[in-house]
């Protein structure tokens, strides 16, 4: 029986407040069998097995929506809480069904203690921790064993007062006869103990789920069914805790604790995983061909297998990686596991890798990526794994190409943002060293003598056309190399013949196809396999470095050029000294980049200091010279080699002896303190640039710039500058300037709000005489853009005449009259105090209409507009179902207001305000400094008086002794 001693105190509607529910008739009506019956029939079929049909399913979808990772540990279950948990509203009917279940029916019936552990589990699939805990502990109290003498009466859990004497227990002694297992449940109380030891493993209180554990392990009541579940709990605190071993020895008792076969299996391949972490190969190997054994998914049989392979040990460590590599490559030839080619090989991959053996594991990837049909994970898995490799092998062409073909989005990439400035840095760098290999070979084959030079281009011609599919005397311009085309003479008498022909018995129609795929696809060799994917291992196969390629690698070397005729390629060569020129300018500036690259991006001192040094032997003038010779003693100093970074200081000294680097070595904290000095007075002189532009003082603020600009340079520039700058520049109508400084804008940061504003304006700019094309032609009349929109009918004082004031405000019946009213999120009742007496003339009524007022400081009408034109759009975007009308005001020669009207109230206005501030200075008006503008609530009477007496600072005073939130 349940909950005989407990009360539920439930507070009910008013309207529903003297029916008696079903747990109301506990302790008023007799227990009969038929109502016994009943109760017990209703509570378990119209709740319970919903409820727990419900739950299941929250539980089922999560499984299926959760994907294995064999290459990782497992995770301890093949569902997340966090994918039951997003199912919110499964979880919120279970939760309900058992409340209606609880409350609807006597509290004696004897599925009540089911109902709480559907509970107490729904509130631990939706995360809700602490309340899972409150549903299980009451299951847990309230249902304890207790002898009609007890009720009543607190008993502890785990006292001596029971039936077995001296016997200590906290379970519930259940039932074992074969009758009771037939005819009845067995009491949740035991389960929910289970269940609360792995709410308290997830909730991370490893220290009371231990205590619990080992109470519960020497509790002789706690029955055998749950001692699987029991060692479960045992096994997950030890994974959680990373104590491999003993996870491993307490999941195989748990075994029995699964579902279905698959479960179990799975379960086994991760007993094999924590068995390979502890290195017993022998327990892990034990369990691995148990998983294969029972498995029925062939993805898992494959890793399984693939495992145990790795778990082969011997004194020979190289005899033992070939012998597995023979194993695994004997799986991949057998039909069974065709479609898992991928898989094997990228495991090969990773033992070659064991050795060190990069060129091996290389060719294993690429297969990996060549046999890999559906499978995008592993797909990305080996692309990863291969980028990697070649990033710490120094083959970055090779590696830029891997991280391209990568889906950066996939789950198998841990750390997307570091993949992804790793590969825009590599980008850089291939071209650089591309840029470095063709002027290379471009300069060797214009070094060759003339009749050499001639034959040599004349035969990089032929094979070029060759590769392309073209003859010999093709042109990539000219349909010349149509084979299809008709060169006999036309007979002009034939008419339509040819009409119905075969395709490929009519030349014009042949000739027309030919065309049509040449203009999709472009010229192809007559080759066999052309699908994607051998394009895609093709991507790899990496030049040569630039000094091994032999003189005939020239034509690859320099790209695809798009006129490979003879005179098209003799046009790339540097045959007069200013061609010569450019090409070492090229080569010195990539040389050079390619130094910074590697010293600030991949902090690859060794490698920068090789391009450093074969820029400086190379080009002994270079312009590059002083900051090359700086870098080369920081890399030095870096990879801490003393004596040569002093000897390119004493380098550096005697080719600039004045050079700002020397007193950077020799002084860096008074080059910092110079610096920070240079960037607090820039900033300073910006600002006032800034003010300047924002006061309407247009030409002296365009000559103080240029002064900054000429002592600065543009790295002090703030986007809310280059943005005000701009608004000036378009109202002049140059707009090649204000595209100038939206460009630098967005390259300051070009994830700030405020640049994707400037990326809208860029565009509208260029499409200017369009646009106002368009507006020239229709017939309407526009405003004036300077115009300032005064309000000429000001709100009457009557106004606050109709609203009753005998007593508190009536806030609410005032909101209650309008249509369009911002529903407040703001408290009235802050409003419901006495009048206090006027200030300054102003008057306190927060229940008649109010406006948002905008005070701006100081700033030039031009800004105005541009300001009223941004909350306009913020009011269309965040209040389009309040229209709310926006007109300026000057106030005195300092201040303008902007008004917004359409608030029936203060709530309204102050709930608005509320939510404009948090906003503003990174959405609505980010070009505008926090302290040229600021937020105040107004009525229409309190507007009256501000405009007679101008007295701002007193109505700021009034507004924050009155009014809430401002």
């Amino acid at each position: 029986m349940a909950q005989k001693d407990a009360t539920l105190d439930v507070k009910k509607p008013e309207k529903y407040d003297n029916r008696i529910l079903g747990s109301d008739k506990t302790f008023t009506t007799k227990y009969t069998i038929p109502r016994r019956l009943m109760q017990g029939m209703s509570t378990h079929y119209n709740f319970f097995f919903n409820a727990d049909v419900k739950l299941t399913g929250v539980v089922e979808g999560a499984k299926q929506s959760f994907r294995e990772d064999y290459t990782e540990l497992l995770p301890f279950y093949n569902y997340t809480l966090d994918a039951t948990a997003s199912q919110k509203t499964e979880l919120d009917s279970v939760l309900q069904k058992c409340n209606a279940g609880i409350l609807l029916h006597d509290l004696r019936n004897e599925w009540i203690d089911d109902m709480y552990f559907l509970m107490g589990k729904a509130y631990f699939f939706k995360k809700q921790f602490d309340s899972a805990y409150i549903a299980f502990q009451y299951l847990n109290y309230y249902f304890q064993p207790k002898t009609k003498e007890e009720l009543g009466f607190k008993k502890y859990i785990g006292s001596n007062l029971n039936d077995e004497g001296n016997v200590y227990s906290v379970s519930t002694k259940e039932k074992t006869g074969i009758t009771s297992k037939i005819f009845s449940e067995p009491p949740r109380r035991n389960d929910a103990l289970v269940w609360q030891l792995r709410n308290y493993i997830e909730d991370s209180s490893y220290n009371a789920a231990s205590a619990m554990i080992q109470t519960l392990k020497r509790d002789e009541l706690f029955p055998r069914r749950l001692k699987p579940a029991l060692e479960e709990m045992h096994a997950y605190l030890f994974y959680k805790n990373k104590v491999w071993d003993s996870a491993a020895h307490y999941l195989i008792p748990a075994l029995d604790n699964t579902e279905n076969m698959a479960e179990r299996a799975r379960r086994e391949y991760l007993i094999g995983q924590l068995y390979a972490l502890d290195k017993n190969t022998t327990e892990a190997g034990i369990f691995f061909d148990r998983c294969i054994k029972h498995t029925i998914d062939p993805v898992m049989e494959v890793y399984a297998r693939l495992n145990k392979i790795k778990l082969a040990q011997g004194d020979d460590e190289e005899k033992i990686i070939d012998e597995n590599i023979k194993q695994l490559l004997k799986m991949a030839r057998r039909d069974k596991y065709y479609n898992y080619r991928n898989i094997i090989y990228y495991m090969a991959a990773q033992m070659e890798m064991q050795r060190n053996n990069f060129d091996a594991a290389k060719t294993w990837l690429l297969r990996s990526v060549k046999y890999n049909n559906e499978d995008i994970d592993q797909r990305n898995r080996s692309f990863l794994y291969l980028g990697n490799l070649a990033f710490e092998k120094k083959e970055y062409e090779l590696a830029y190409g891997a991280y391209d073909s990568l889906d950066i989005n996939s789950p198998v990439v841990k750390d997307a943002a570091i993949i992804s400035l790793r590969k825009d840095a590599l980008g850089g760098v291939i071209t650089k060293i591309h840029t470095v290999r063709v002027e290379d070979s471009l300069q060797k084959v214009a070094a060759m003598p003339e009749d050499e030079r001639e034959k040599y281009v004349k035969a990089a011609a032929r094979r070029l056309r060759k590769e392309r599919g073209l003859k010999e005397n093709d042109s990539l311009n000219m349909n010349t190399n149509n084979p299809f085309a008709n060169n006999t003479t036309a007979d002009i008498f034939s008419g339509n013949d040819g009409k119905g022909d075969w395709y490929f018995n009519n030349n014009a129609l042949k000739s027309k196809g030919f065309t049509t795929f040449r203009n999709n696809w472009g010229s192809r060799p007559n080759v066999d396999n052309w699908r994607r994917m051998a394009d895609i291992t093709a991507q790899f196969k990496t030049p040569e470095p630039a000094g091994n390629n032999p003189p005939g690698e020239m034509a690859n070397t320099a790209g695809h050029p798009e006129d490979i005729s003879y005179e098209g390629l003799m046009k790339n060569l540097p045959l007069t000294p200013e061609a010569v020129q450019v090409s070492n300018d090229s080569i010195q500036s990539a040389l050079f980049g390619l130094g910074k690259a590697f010293k600030d991006q991949f902090e690859d001192y060794a490698e920068a200091i090789k391009n450093y040094e074969a820029l400086l032997n190379r080009f002994q003038d270079t312009r590059y010279q002083e900051e090359a010779v700086f870098d080369l003693y920081y890399c030095y100093t870096k990879l801490n080699m003393p004596v040569k970074a002093r000897q390119y200081r004493e380098i550096l000294a005697k080719i600039a002896p004045q050079s700002q680097y020397i007193e950077y070595i020799d002084n860096p904290k008074a080059v910092e303190e110079r610096k920070t000095k240079l960037k607090d007075d820039a900033t300073r002189n910006y600002e006032k640039i800034y003010d300047l532009f924002l006061e309407g003082k247009f030409e002296e603020a365009i000559i103080q710039k240029a002064k900054a600009d000429s002592i600065y340079g543009n790295i002090y520039w703030t986007q809310q500058l280059l943005y005000i700058e701009s608004v000036y520049y378009i109202k002049q109508k140059d707009d090649n300037s204000a595209v100038n400084a939206l460009q630098h804008l967005i390259h300051i940061d070009r994830e700030a709000p405020i640049s994707k504003k400037a990326e809208n304006i860029i565009d509208v700019l260029k499409r200017r005489d369009e646009i106002e094309k368009y507006l020239t032609s229709l017939d309407i009349e526009r405003a004036k853009e300077d115009s300032i929109a005064v309000v000429e009918e000001k709100p009457r004082a009557g106004v606050q005449e109709q609203v009753k004031t005998s007593g508190q405000p009536r806030a609410q019946e005032v909101a209650a009259a309008k249509e369009t009213i911002i529903k407040p999120a703001i408290d009235s009742s802050v409003f419901n105090r006495p009048k206090p007496a006027p200030q300054s003339g102003f008057s306190y009524d927060p229940s008649v209409q109010h406006y948002v007022a905008v005070v701006l400081n100081k700033v030039d009408i031009v800004y105005v507009n541009e300001a009223k034109n941004a909350f306009s759009r913020y009011n269309r975007e965040s209040f389009n179902d309040q229209p709310i009308e926006i007109t300026i005001l000057p106030l005195d020669e300092d201040n303008k207001l902007m008004l917004m009207s359409g608030f029936s109230d203060a709530v309204g206005a102050l709930d608005y305000v509320n939510k404009a501030k948090r906003v503003a200075g990174a959405q609505v008006v980010p070009w505008l400094a926090a302290d040229k503008y600021s937020f105040i609530v107004i009525s229409a009477g309190n507007l009256e008086v501000l405009e007679n007496n101008k007295d701002i600072e007193g109505y700021r005073q009034f507004v924050e002794a009155n009014y809430p939130a401002q």
